[in-house]
């Protein structure tokens, strides 16, 4: 009775000991906590935070595919012939952009960047008879970063027009904008704001070989209820040419009105399109909220010339356009085109 005891009492101490065993083995550790994603609402719509710190991320882009007409357009070969292209094409024109705007906030002001990524067709291209003539698609990156405190801040960058450029607006209210030079280029440029008053101080590479074609330019620019105007200063360094460009504009209810002006005292200046003054009158009516109509007029008094830009668009659905664009030029050319666009 005692072995049977005695074999009993072991046995259940074995089964106990393996069971605390075998509990220990399955205890699951106890879950990380989960960062999840949140809304960054300090810089508009669309921003969130990044994961793990205190900067704000927001991608977007757009798709579209365009269809473009021209009376004289010409490809370049490879050996440097210019060739009478087609008239109607959409391997130049149709293109991808990806956005990528990174802010915050820090001690001297906000923080940003911006990069864009863009994307071209390309395809084989010709005159109908046979030239060969290729035009080659690929893919462009833009960026820029700085700090903006409001009073004072500083950019540099290479974008698809500098802050020079964007200082002023890209011409009319047209896609084309009329006469009026933009750059895509190089530069650095201080900035600020006090009160309604804006104001810039910069310097542009036009091809990235800093000390050859170098521009200076300084403006400012000041908002007057519904009314806005801006005035600058502009000097190519290796044309040697003085410039000034300005405008005045406003909006009205549903109409909106900016009347550009551009002069260069010599040829060849980068911030101007003709030497002498160019004229940019542009008007833009919002006939629905969906619905556009804006047309561009543009005069060069040296040499005298002059071209009429009309745009009609047409706002679908939340982000997806048409837009139509037609151009008539006083060199008896015409051009337009036919766009559809998905923006997000």
């Amino acid at each position: 009775m005692n072995i049977k005891s005695l074999l009993l009492g072991s046995a259940a101490a074995f089964a106990a000991v393996s069971g605390a065993q075998a509990a220990d083995a399955i205890v699951a550790a106890a879950p990380e906590p989960m960062e999840y994603v949140k809304v960054c609402d300090a810089f508009g719509t669309g921003y969130f935070y990044i994961p793990g710190t205190e900067t704000c991320l927001k991608i977007g882009g757009l798709v579209r595919a365009q269809l473009d007409y021209g009376t004289k357009p010409n490809l370049v070969n490879t050996v440097g012939a210019t060739n009478r292209g087609y008239n109607w094409s959409s391997y130049a024109n149709s293109q991808f952009r990806v956005n990528i705007d990174a802010k915050n906030d820090s001690e001297v002001g906000t923080i940003y960047s911006s990069i864009q990524l863009r994307g071209y067709n390309g395809q084989t291209a010709g005159t109908g008879i046979n030239t060969g003539t290729t035009y080659n698609g690929g893919y462009v990156a833009y960026f820029y970063a700085g700090v903006d405190a409001g009073a004072y801040g500083f950019e540099a960058g290479s974008y698809d027009g500098s802050y020079w450029t964007r200082f002023f607006g890209f011409g009319g209210f047209t896609d084309d904008g009329g006469s009026y030079v933009y750059n895509d280029n190089a530069y650095a440029a201080f900035f600020g704001k006090v009160g309604s008053v804006s104001y810039t101080a910069g310097v542009d590479d036009f091809t990235r070989n800093a000390g050859k074609t170098a521009g200076l330019n300084a403006a400012v620019k000041g908002a007057f209820g519904p009314a806005e105007a801006a005035l600058g200063v502009d000097y190519d360094i290796a044309a040697k040419a003085f410039g000034m460009k300005g405008y005045v504009s406003g909006k009205f209810d549903i109409v909106s009105l900016k009347l550009m002006g551009l002069y260069s005292a010599k040829d060849n200046n980068m911030y101007a399109p003709a030497r002498g003054f160019t004229m940019v009158l542009g008007g833009k009516v919002d006939v629905t909220k969906q619905l556009f109509a804006a047309v561009d007029y543009s005069y060069s008094f040296t040499p005298k010339t002059w071209n009429v830009v009309g745009d009609l668009g047409w706002n679908v659905a939340n982000g997806f356009a048409v837009l139509v664009e037609g151009k008539y030029q006083s060199s008896k050319q015409t051009s337009g085109f036919l766009r559809f666009e998905r923006t997000f």
